[in-house]
């Protein structure tokens, strides 16, 4: 099977930490940083594995990704606004698509946009 790995980019390595990991959660899997050059890490949490790199070639800045059927929204939700993260304050809402599912988008330092949804069973 294959793996498909989202790849965003990023300008400042402390930023994308207290983001990442601070904020949401993430753990650091590796870190690829020769001397003098760009950072290249891999981050994942409950699942989700993403690649955020410092690299001007790799990608662009403004990259999306959908997160579909994350269980537990609404309680990581209330962590999320628990932590009192000052640059960022997510809402859920009702999916357009769907009127079961609700979603939670949140915003990178960087332009990069991750959309949480699942199936509201509250």
């Amino acid at each position: 099977m294959a793996i498909a790995r989202p790849i965003f980019r990023i300008f400042d390595y402390d930023k994308a930490i207290e983001f990442y990991v601070d904020w949401l959660g993430f753990t650091i899997d590796w870190e690829h940083k020769p001397d003098g050059s760009p950072i290249y890490l891999q981050v994942s949490f409950q699942g989700i594995v993403l690649h955020l790199t410092e690299h001007y070639g790799d990608c662009t800045p403004g990259g999306r990704i959908h997160i579909e059927d994350f269980k537990g929204l609404r309680e990581y939700h209330k962590q999320l606004k628990g932590k009192k993260y000052k640059y960022y304050n997510p809402g859920l809402e009702k999916a357009s698509w769907d009127p079961k599912a609700i979603t939670m988008q949140v915003g990178d330092p960087f332009g990069n946009r991750l959309t949480f949804t699942c199936i509201d069973i509250d």
